[in-house]
């Protein structure tokens, strides 16, 4: 038991520190106001988060596709090549939306927008949630 205690601590000591990048290539950073403003304009939003942070919320209308699940054939269902998409996690400690968008790329996708304050800054703002 103490081991698995020590890992764990381990592991979680190792991301503490972690930002997200500032910039993911293929893709064009927004912020809060420019994804609300994107939102009202009905382009498609990807929350990339495990299925027990999704639980507690997520964006309005967003589509959840942990990244984990993210596949070409998925990110197809969900959105065209040609279309834009926001992706978003849990915020700037979060390394999933880089993770994504680096998929999406390699997929062929351009129009990918990386919202990197994600779900806490939206919540933050009380837009639209579900």
């Amino acid at each position: 038991m103490k081991k698995i205690v020590f890992i764990l601590l381990l592991v979680s000591s190792l991301f503490a520190n972690y930002m997200a990048p500032m910039h993911v290539p293929g893709s064009q950073l927004i912020d809060s106001k420019k994804a609300y403003e994107m939102f009202n304009n009905g382009v498609k939003f990807i929350d990339v988060r495990p299925d027990r942070f999704v639980k507690n919320g997520k964006i309005k209308n967003a589509y959840h596709l942990y990244v984990g699940s993210f596949s070409k054939k998925n990110l197809n269902s969900i959105v065209k090549q040609n279309e834009d998409m926001v992706i978003y996690c849990n915020g700037q400690r979060c390394p999933l939306t880089a993770e994504a968008i680096e998929k999406a790329v390699e997929y062929g996708y351009t129009k990918i927008y990386y919202y990197r304050d994600g779900y806490p800054s939206w919540n933050h703002y009380k837009f639209p949630i579900e």
